[in-house]
């Protein structure tokens, strides 16, 4: 079952303190043939994402994505697949996550791919469902710093 508006409100906010902890995250936007845009409904509030995830000390912001997408999708893909798109960090976008013990100010450098739709993803324990969507039918249940990059997707004409 999805999280509440309020859950969610409560764990993606706005307002910096100054105590938080950067964290660098990557997030690969998955574009079909059609310009589809693959999404994940996460397992920890059941509200849809771009795939993606923590970097982790020593990776490259490439090498985090590709191993995200592996992890998150089953789909191997190969460094020159990955298209810079931007970085986002703005906490007014509710980057600023607040977990039990601590906050942490999330920054994505997000990429893109156009890939051929495998047959199967598989996906991982940190996801529900995968499922491609149009420009035109985005689910209104979007993680708080996923808003702006599929809104920029959009805009930038890649999904469609």
């Amino acid at each position: 079952m999805p999280a509440s508006i309020q859950m969610v409100n409560d764990r993606y906010q706005s307002t910096i303190d100054r105590k938080e902890s950067v964290r660098l995250g990557v997030a690969v936007a998955l574009i079909n043939l059609k310009g589809h845009l693959l999404l994940e409904r996460r397992s920890d509030v059941g509200w849809w994402g771009v795939t993606g995830g923590r970097l982790d000390a020593g990776e490259t912001p490439v090498e985090c994505g590709l191993r995200e997408i592996y992890e998150e999708t089953g789909l191997r893909l190969a460094p020159d697949q990955l298209t810079l798109f931007n970085v986002y960090g703005d906490p007014l976008d509710s980057r600023v996550l607040q977990y039990p013990d601590c906050r942490a100010h999330l920054v994505d450098v997000v990429y893109f791919s156009i890939i051929q739709c495998p047959a199967q993803l598989r996906l991982s324990d940190e996801s529900l469902e995968l499922k491609f969507f149009s420009a035109f039918d985005l689910p209104n249940m979007l993680v708080p710093p996923a808003i702006r990059p599929v809104r920029d997707l959009v805009h930038q004409g890649l999904v469609k």
